[in-house]
């Protein structure tokens, strides 16, 4: 679900941008429904496929998960949706409810004597239907209900297509490695076309979680304090700042820029070293084997470059360097997959350095790319865009135009037939 979502979610949030810039605030509620029923339907199919396909998980259990996995589609794709709210208040308490909702009915139902595989999935489709609807709630406060098509969205496809491979990109490189070792030495068929590499893939999830620290610093220190500065500088551009004013804010930005990626970097290197050597003994008191220590150390190192690449890459989305962004998610990806695959016929204590070399990889690509952008900001920003811009009309804009007409046709009230009379 994360993967399909992941196809829309770096779209969807340039989209977002642009329509509140645009005071068109009324399009935002109607593209993630749009977006939703677009990657719902043919995922739903092809998931419920693949279900069929694994005689081997009771029929209840199965449609649980069908259930969850419908459910998280639009939950991912609101991600992308709520950072523009920023009522992080409200974003906990929905989140904390999820939580509870499926903590309280999973040990109720295992208390029932209901199967605990079962419970297990009931429990989790009810949480995260909670946080489905908790929220949407909270973007209705927010956001009209709006009108028109809810697939008017697909017109910004001719604007931006590379953030979708960019979403794609940088998600399918993070679950590279899980999906190669699933095929490995440690992989074993669970039923039907669902496998499993049980011992990498704790170890896996367990590491997955050292990157919090990076996260968490990205969204309330780097975007809160950067943002102030990069919209000085552009509020001093837009609104005709003196030339001084202008050079000032520019070297602020960037000042602050760099102080904040030291910043997230230096946190994210302490919470490294310090959650290594710290979970290595909870682990060993769970029955972690030694080879599941080294994986989960290995792995440990890979996400935190990811963290910190991923965080780079995101800030040259801010300065709308999608070509940088993509190519450093490319690199990513590409990496990752390349060096597991030459590494699954190795010893356990190599499972992981495809990560850790894709991940380095990304944080060198993005920051070279980052600092060539920004010596040469001033020509990016006055100097890439043409003067008059050409008035294109493209597939995609034929076909939102199209969608919208056939829904302000289809909400248009019936002539009555007695006055047509």
């Amino acid at each position: 679900s994360m993967l399909l979502s992941n196809v829309l979610q770096t779209f969807l949030s340039r989209y977002v941008s642009d329509m509140l810039y645009r005071d068109a605030a009324d399009r935002v509620i109607p593209s993630f429904i749009g977006a939703s029923v677009l990657l719902m339907a043919p995922g739903g199919a092809a998931y419920a496929l693949l279900l069929s396909k694994a005689p081997d998980i009771p029929v209840v259990v199965r449609a649980l998960n069908g259930l969850m996995f419908m459910e998280l589609i639009p939950i991912w794709l609101q991600m992308a949706y709520i950072t523009a709210v920023k009522d992080y208040r409200r974003i906990l308490a929905v989140f904390s409810a999820g939580i509870a909702v499926a903590l309280v009915l999973g040990a109720s139902l295992i208390s029932a004597g209901v199967n605990p595989e079962t419970a297990l999935m009931a429990a989790l489709a009810a949480g995260y239907g909670a946080m489905l609807v908790g929220n949407t709630g909270v973007l209705l406060r927010y956001f009209p209900a709006g009108e028109g098509s809810a697939f008017r969205f697909v017109e910004w496809f001719g604007v931006a297509p590379d953030l979708i491979a960019t979403g794609f990109l940088g998600i399918a490189g993070s679950f590279a490695h899980l999906v190669l070792m699933w095929f490995g030495p440690l992989g074993e068929t669970v039923s039907g076309p669902f496998r499993q590499a049980p011992l990498h893939d704790v170890a896996a999830f367990y590491a997955f979680l050292v990157m919090i620290p990076a996260n968490v610093s990205f969204v309330v220190s780097v975007e809160v304090n950067f943002y102030r500065k990069y919209r000085r500088y552009f509020d001093a551009i837009l609104a005709g700042g003196t030339l001084k004013e202008i050079i000032d804010a520019r070297e602020g930005m960037i000042a602050t820029m760099r102080q904040e990626i030291l910043k997230l970097a230096r946190v994210q290197m302490i919470a490294m070293v310090a959650y290594a050597v710290v979970m290595r003994y909870f682990l060993q008191t769970i029955g972690f084997t030694a080879d599941m220590i080294a994986m989960f150390q290995v792995m440990v190192i890979g996400y935190s470059a990811y963290a910190i690449g991923n965080s780079l890459a995101l800030i040259l989305l801010y300065f709308n360097d999608r070509k940088g962004a993509l190519c450093a998610n490319a690199t990513f990806f590409l990496i990752n997959v390349l060096v597991t695959a030459r590494t699954l016929d190795g010893p356990p204590l190599f499972y992981g350095t495809g990560l850790v070399a894709a991940g380095v990889a990304m944080y060198l690509v993005a920051l070279t790319r980052l600092i060539f952008y920004v010596r040469r900001i001033d020509l990016y920003v006055f100097c890439s865009q043409p003067v008059l811009l050409p008035r294109k009309v493209s597939l995609w804009s034929k076909a939102a135009s199209f969608l919208d007409g056939r829904a302000e046709r289809a909400r248009a009230p019936k002539p009555d037939r007695e006055v047509l009379l």
